[in-house]
């Protein structure tokens, strides 16, 4: 099928909204965009569902079992010593790119895939440092142009920022709702980025409301004021758009409240074992936090019986939801199941137990979590499915309106764009969305992981569809 025709494409991210919260109540602009768009329903993240894995799932077309970016934050003792290699901290993925063979990120992305064919990408980010620099990692081979909003010393273009602060003045603060940072970035694509650079592809990547659903509550009116502020900032960019202009409208993951913390490092020790979220000398195991998290043998030599008993340990917990190894241990599920399968991936990765019971301000969505924000506010990284249910609504030329219910998910959308521009890719695992053009749905095969040790038991479900597979959502059951 031909879904050539558009002359640019803008995706604009809603970092953190879930699709349930796009009503004409709260978002009266994009619920109408997204009502006349192709709406894809059941679109889908990647695991951990994590901003930076995402950002750079969304940037290659592909899984983390490729790219090589396994969480927001990883133990790489070689590289980064006292705590995880940070994948928010611009520093830290300027080490990496110099330190891993092929860069921060291994495979080739939408970046570097139009400037093949000649075509300009500029981004517009105003989320961590780190995601901006994951979005397009080799910016400055590429000859393209990246905003940051932390500054000039969080970006391979500093001119970008400088140019910025000239023509509207001094970067917004930390304050919360970040209305002014989403006002800002709204400010940077419409008046600098359309109206001068006119580049093939655009990317916008609003802060909000992740950040808001984070340290604010999901429910909140604090949350509910930044949803508005994005509302607005998109309809003044939509309103700067011609109609041969291919328009994504995306999140990169959802979130659910979490109502019990964990204080992991405290149950590990303990239980005897020596971990550390912050090694040091004497230190076995590293691990993260959140709503998922790593648990990595920090030795180069291979313990199997150590990571063995911490597993069945894990097993014991309560308050875990899901648990995959990489070596395939007893009771555990594959972490190639989640296409988590990479070298750099950790001996075991666990997300925390939730479910769909509604939280107190009536949005489904519960679970327990190890730490990262305040107790009740949004968190996300697991799998459960309103971490994993993202946004994913197209218009353009040729694009027909109406929801589609067939799989899809965050590793289409540059394979999807770079197809409407006419521009050959290379390597990426996503597929091109043609229903977004017309064409009729197939066969959905409904796929079951399914581990069992003691009384854990737990369950994974997957969507195979064109030859892809999707995650839907994993529980313990």
């Amino acid at each position: 099928m031909d879904v050539t025709g558009a002359r640019r494409a803008v995706i604009v991210v809603f970092d953190g909204l879930r699709p349930d919260m796009v009503t004409p109540e709260l978002m009266p602009e994009l619920a109408g965009f997204a009502a006349g768009a192709a709406w894809f329903r059941e679109a889908r993240s990647v695991f951990p569902s994590y901003t930076r894995v995402a950002t750079t799932s969304i940037a290659t077309g592909s899984w983390p079992r490729r790219h090589g970016i396994v969480g927001n934050q990883f133990h790489q003792p070689g590289l980064i010593a006292g705590g995880p290699l940070d994948t928010s901290n611009y520093a830290h993925l300027e080490a990496a790119a110099v330190a891993w063979p092929g860069g921060a990120v291994g495979v080739e992305d939408l970046g570097t895939s139009l400037a093949r064919a000649g075509k300009r990408l500029s981004i517009v980010h105003c989320g961590s440092a780190g995601s901006a620099f994951l979005l397009n990692s080799r910016v400055l081979e590429n000859g393209h142009w990246t905003f940051s909003i932390h500054g000039e010393a969080h970006t391979r273009t500093p001119g970008a920022v400088r140019a910025s602060v000239a023509r509207h003045g001094p970067l917004p603060g930390p304050e919360l709702p970040k209305i002014g940072a989403v006002e800002r970035a709204a400010q940077v694509v419409c008046d600098t980025v359309l109206a001068e650079q006119a580049p093939d592809v655009a990317i916008v990547w609003f802060p909000e409301p992740d950040t808001s659903f984070h340290y604010c509550r999901i429910g909140s009116e604090d949350s509910r004021r930044a949803l508005a502020a994005c509302d607005t900032a998109f309809a003044r960019i939509r309103a700067a758009l011609g109609p041969d202009t291919l328009l994504i409208a995306m999140s990169d993951h959802g979130q659910i409240t979490v109502d019990r913390e964990v204080d992991l490092g405290a149950a590990l020790r303990a239980a005897g074992f020596r971990a550390s979220d912050r090694p040091g000398e004497g230190d076995v195991f590293g691990y993260t936090r959140g709503a998922a998290g790593e648990l990595r043998l920090l030795s180069d030599r291979p313990d199997p019986a150590a990571v063995s008993d911490l597993a069945a340990w894990a097993m014991e917990q309560d308050w875990l939801g899901l648990l995959f190894s990489r070596d395939g241990l007893p009771g555990t599920l594959p972490l190639a199941a989640v296409m988590g399968d990479h070298p750099r991936a950790p001996d075991l990765v666990y997300a925390c137990r939730s479910d769909r019971t509604p939280d107190p301000d009536g949005l489904p969505g519960r679970g327990a979590f190890t730490g990262g924000v305040p107790l009740m506010g949004g968190m996300h990284g697991g799998l459960n499915r309103h971490e994993l249910t993202t946004l994913l609504a197209l218009s353009g030329p040729g694009i027909t309106p109406g929801e589609r219910e067939c799989p899809a998910g965050i590793v289409d959308v540059m394979p999807t764009v770079l197809a409407a521009l006419g521009v050959p890719q290379q390597g990426a695992e996503g597929r091109v969305l043609e229903e977004a053009w017309g064409a009729a749905p197939a066969a959905v095969e409904r796929l079951y992981d399914r581990a069992r040790a003691g009384r854990f038991a737990q369950e994974l479900q997957r969507l195979g569809y064109r030859d892809r597979v999707y995650l839907h959502e994993g529980a313990r059951l």
